[in-house]
């Protein structure tokens, strides 16, 4: 009874990771639009709204607003910021999605992580 029981445990686990959605590139700036634009990010570290019209505004956990511009280039999420009044580089990301976690790359996907984020509306 017990390696049935095991057996069957290992069976679930292995079918649900197997029918776990895979991350899915986003290159195109309408594929972009339709996952996050107007939605509300939540992440460790912010809470983001990116905007259709090519803004984005947020706040940081610890309270710093966020602030900024983008725009789609070839495949890539390029953005401006200014986090808590202070101006950051541009820095042109790629993106991925994985059910309602979208993933930034910086670096044009060379980079460290520029968070996932949870769309929640």
């Amino acid at each position: 009874m017990k390696s049935f029981v095991k057996l069957t445990a290992v069976t679930c686990v292995a079918l649900g990771t197997a029918m776990a959605a895979e991350a899915k590139d986003i290159k195109k700036e309408n594929q972009f639009l339709d996952a996050v634009a107007g939605k509300t990010l939540s992440g460790n570290e912010a809470i983001l709204v990116i905007s259709a019209d090519g803004k984005l505004t947020g706040k940081l956990k610890d309270g710093r607003k966020v602030a900024g511009a983008w725009v789609w280039s070839k495949r890539f999420w390029c953005r401006n910021l200014v986090v808590g009044g202070k101006a950051l580089p541009q820095d042109c990301q790629t993106v991925s999605l994985d059910g309602d976690q979208v993933t930034f790359i910086r670096n044009k996907g060379k980079g460290d992580s520029g968070g996932t984020y949870t769309i929640t509306n």
